[in-house]
């Protein structure tokens, strides 16, 4: 039976966001950039990834960020 997904701390998150932004902002496509922009505006209402966001989400920040 697979393990059941468990939603990644909203702090992790961020830090994953602030690094793209503010570390990598040059080496994200267009694409990459706005999904980013997007998954910062919804952590800042207050709400929550899906399972496909925030492995999106880690998959950029893992190539990006070293």
């Amino acid at each position: 039976m697979a393990e059941k997904w468990k939603p990644t701390e909203p702090e992790v998150l961020q830090s994953w966001i602030d690094a793209l932004q503010y570390e990598a902002s040059d080496d994200l496509s267009d694409w990459e950039s706005n999904f980013v922009n997007d998954m910062a505006n919804r952590l800042m209402r207050g709400s929550t990834l899906t399972q496909s966001q925030e492995e999106k989400l880690e998959e950029i920040y893992a190539e990006k960020t070293k």
